[in-house]
């Protein structure tokens, strides 16, 4: 059975690539706001949640820390093109986020951290 995962981001391009990419391999959803991200895991829970950390109604982390309390088991990841170094310091030392890749991402980066989720979630 495929893992699933549910990216986050407002930048379409991003979702399209890694739709692409990896819709193969995993059972892949997107969303581009929160409240369509929060109504696709309140129908099915995913494996992996990815969220961009700068979304234009709530941070990435803010929405990870939410993921964390109502699905404690996935495995989450957070991606940023500019970081607050505290901010995702912080959450990840508090188990809200696991994994952190910078934007723009390579397939290669993206790969190594599911592969990294994916030992995480005992695969």
């Amino acid at each position: 059975m495929k893992r699933s995962i549910l990216y986050l981001d407002d930048e379409a391009v991003c979702l399209e690539v890694f739709q692409g990419l990896f819709g193969g391999e995993y059972d892949v959803r997107t969303a581009v706001t929160v409240s369509e991200a929060r109504a696709l895991l309140a129908e099915c829970p995913a494996d992996i949640v990815i969220s961009d950390q700068l979304m234009p109604d709530v941070e990435g982390t803010e929405f990870l820390r939410e993921v964390a309390n109502k699905y404690p088991t996935s495995c989450r990841v957070l991606l940023s093109g500019t970081v607050n170094v505290g901010n995702v310091v912080g959450n990840i030392g508090k188990g809200t986020v696991q994994f952190f890749l910078a934007k723009p991402w390579t397939e290669q980066q993206m790969r190594r951290v599911l592969e990294r989720a994916d030992s995480y979630l005992g695969s």
